[in-house]
């Protein structure tokens, strides 16, 4: 086990694309602070102009008019650049919460795009074309320049890994909501972006790797929502002393990163008792170790070596429930939040107020999956969990669910009881292990659409309208330890005659999933 603990933070949420933004930056941060332990601001620097046909910026409307990202005017640029610093000075709370100021940096487009970090308030807008005029910039501070979604095309917003400084750009975002940078194999892939896709393999992170270039791995969101840290889009894990700036920045410098799409996946992996980020000497055959905490039940451990898998856990089918009267931590999620469309009702904050209770038991712990700002704090009490949700307003097709993952320890057949808006569910842990449940609010639902729609208690030809209009929400699978932790030792002896990366990726079977950064061995000798 290594002597550090994990810290989850948000290294790319996008702040002040808009002047007239109704959330202000410091609103922002406080939103983070609400679910997070850091928070690195990738203020925005860009803006977008019309291009018209003819080959000049106009202000004027056309039937054509095309999007074209220049530097915001250099006014703006300091006015809204010491506000971010401002707000980051105020908000850097160690021990609690910390912050770091930051910039995206595009440059002319043809390095790929890079967030700018400093361990402290005061470093400038570098307005320079190329990555290497950034990256002299750079080294007289305290500063790093990260690069994302490089697995576009390079030379066109992709990475070109050609030019590269690993004491500038110690690791390097691979998950976010454009998809994955990993490799070019569309395992996850990077679809969603119809301007700067496909994904093509020169600028994946696997890609980097095979040149040799000593470069980790963290996922951010790269976030234009209204809350930092959005669940699902990517998440930023640091292993680090104490949550401090010098602490983790020391962290940062040595690679000890890693990155998860949203779970908050605890992942430990040494080579030879080194952790991730570590470059080291071997002589002989190399001791692997991986130890995971999953949030749900884990499906499978990957042990890669220069991008080939050596090693493969699969954990489903390896564990029961423990029997009646034996006690287990158990870990379970209550989602909540589907429900009528933005256009289908009248605009309202649907308000989720619960209770979740196991008898004989006692709660644990919690992790927040918040994809939308606004909800309370929850409350654990013994036997007791209470809790507070909003539901996210999501265009059709987008999320719109939040949800907690609660962690208790009981025995499988404890009673366990969820009071949800004048609903419950109820039943023994074993009995809720069997499947998940859903809670339909069906009766509120006909009630709704006969005030607010005229519709006649159940009038409709087809009545599935009362389950598609109606709120839902998810008691998803109690799943106790065994089921959610799992551990991956091996020791390679295969020679090495030339220095060799090792790293770790691990999926759930809800399909969130965790990306180590390596660890390097170089050959003695």
């Amino acid at each position: 086990m290594t002597p550090y603990r994990i810290y989850w933070g948000e290294a790319h949420d996008n702040t002040f694309q808009f002047e007239a933004s109704p959330v202000s930056f410091a609103d922002t941060v406080r939103r983070a602070a609400s679910h997070l332990d850091f928070y690195a601001a990738a203020y925005y620097t860009a803006c977008a102009e019309a291009f018209q046909p003819g080959g000049h910026l106009s202000e004027t409307t056309t039937a054509v008019k095309l999007p074209l990202e220049v530097w915001k005017p250099q006014e703006r640029l300091e006015r809204e650049w010491a506000q971010i610093n401002e707000v980051c000075r105020a908000a850097n709370a160690p021990g609690s919460f910390v912050t770091f100021p930051g910039y995206e940096w595009q440059g002319d487009g043809s390095s790929g795009d890079h967030n700018v970090f400093a361990l402290d308030e005061g470093l400038p807008i570098f307005r320079v074309r190329t990555l290497a005029e950034l990256y002299e910039c750079l080294r007289p501070y305290q500063a790093i320049a990260i690069p994302h979604h490089t697995a576009y095309r390079p030379g066109r917003r992709g990475r070109d890994w050609s030019v590269f400084d690993a004491d500038l750009s110690p690791f390097t975002e691979i998950f976010s909501v454009h998809g994955c940078s990993e490799t070019d194999e569309e395992w996850v892939g990077m679809r969603h972006n119809s301007h700067m896709g496909p994904a093509m393999g020169a600028g994946t992170w696997q890609t980097a790797l095979d040149l040799g270039l000593h470069v980790g791995a963290i996922c951010s969101t790269d976030n234009w929502g209204d809350m930092p840290g959005h669940y699902g889009r990517g998440r930023m894990a640091c292993l680090a002393s104490e949550l401090t700036r010098a602490s983790l920045w020391e962290a940062f410098m040595a690679r000890r990163v890693y990155g998860v799409t949203g779970d908050r996946i605890e992942l430990d992996f040494t080579v030879d008792g080194a952790p991730m980020g570590s470059i080291l000497t071997a002589s002989g055959g190399r001791d692997i170790h991986v130890h995971v905490t999953g949030s749900d039940a884990i499906d499978r451990i990957e042990i890669v070596r220069n991008g080939r898998v050596i090693a493969t856990h699969c954990h489903q089918g390896t564990w029961d429930l423990p029997a009646a009267g034996r006690r287990s931590r158990f870990k379970m999620r209550v989602e909540a939040g589907w429900g009528p469309r933005p256009n289908e009702m009248p605009v309202r904050s649907r308000v989720w107020d619960g209770r979740l209770t196991v008898d004989d038991g006692c709660f644990t712990g919690l992790e927040k999956c918040w994809i939308s700002p606004g909800h309370q704090e929850p409350r654990l009490d013994g036997g007791q969990a209470y809790f507070h949700l909003l539901t996210s307003t999501q265009s059709v097709g987008g999320p719109c669910e939040n949800a907690h993952v609660f962690e208790f320890e009981a025995s499988a057949d404890a009673q366990l009881t969820l009071e949800l808006n004048g609903m419950q569910e109820r039943g023994t842990v074993a009995e809720f292990a069997r499947g998940s449940r859903v809670m339909w609010f069906r009766d509120e639902c006909v009630r709704m659409l006969a005030t607010e729609q005229g519709i006649q208690p159940f009038s409709p030809e087809r009545l599935d309208i009362y389950h598609h209009v109606a709120y839902k929400a998810k008691l998803h699978r109690p799943v106790p330890a065994a089921g959610y932790t799992a551990v991956l030792d091996l020791e390679d002896e295969e020679p090495l005659d030339a220095e060799a990366n090792y790293r770790v990726r691990v999926e759930q079977r809800n399909g969130q999933r965790a990306w180590s950064s390596p660890i390097w061995v170089r050959p003695a000798g």
